[in-house]
């Protein structure tokens, strides 16, 4: 994660690694993490100036990178002029594949992005995680991806599908608190049984029940029964 040149080219986007060294990631990161869109997703956080933002990239985000060969990176659009110029290139966003190392943690990286509000809808986060993907798997030989999010963040679900993933439903996500539940995706080629990852087999319990019935058929509210 130090390599000042390293970047992950695609069609319109470059991708290389947030450097703790350089003023600009670390202010990209505040401004980020403190959008209403990512508060919205991810609650508040704790990323509230620049010191702090350094310390998070020099701290948890270098730690990643070390153990897994990857973690999160920063992606950035392509200068019309010097295309190849990561220092010419405008930053945008954010994408990870994160995996744990604690008890519990699941098998497969789970895929995540952010982007600032005004480069929404331009398709730009699919591109910067179909080219993580892509690196990753021909790089590491990395396959499977699992998605992770909020049951009501659309917009993350229609990053998932636009990418090909497959929806196999709510699971109770354990690594992430007791009481915490997330829609899950699969990519494609993985199985549908994300026990094999280290996920719940089936949705919650409190899940299934919350499935009304009405003239003996199912109202379905998230989860097939």
């Amino acid at each position: 994660m130090t390599d000042p040149n390293f970047h992950i080219p695609t069609p319109r986007l470059l991708i290389s690694y947030l450097l703790p060294s350089l003023d600009s990631h670390c202010d990209f990161l505040v401004s980020l993490y403190n959008t209403p869109e990512f508060i919205s997703a991810n609650g508040k956080t704790s990323i509230t100036t620049r010191s702090i933002a350094r310390r998070q990239l020099e701290g948890r985000f270098r730690a990643e990178h070390a153990r897994n060969g990857y973690g999160t990176y920063l992606f950035s659009l392509r200068s019309p002029t010097n295309p190849n110029s990561l220092s010419d290139a405008t930053p945008i966003g954010t994408v990870s594949l994160m995996r744990g190392d604690e008890p519990g943690s699941y098998t497969a990286p789970d895929l995540g992005f952010a982007i600032l509000s005004e480069y929404m809808r331009k398709g730009y986060t699919k591109e910067a995680a179909q080219g993580l993907m892509d690196y990753v798997e021909r790089e590491q030989g990395v396959k499977d991806v699992l998605g992770l999010h909020d049951p009501g963040n659309k917009a993350s679900a229609a990053v998932f599908r636009s990418l090909g993933f497959r929806d196999v439903g709510l699971r109770q996500l354990l690594v992430f608190g007791p009481d915490v539940v997330g829609q899950v995706w699969v990519r494609r080629g993985m199985s549908e049984d994300v026990s094999v990852y280290g996920l719940p087999r089936e949705a919650p319990l409190a899940v299934v029940a919350d499935v009304k019935k009405v003239d003996g058929t199912a109202e379905d509210k998230g989860v097939a029964v």
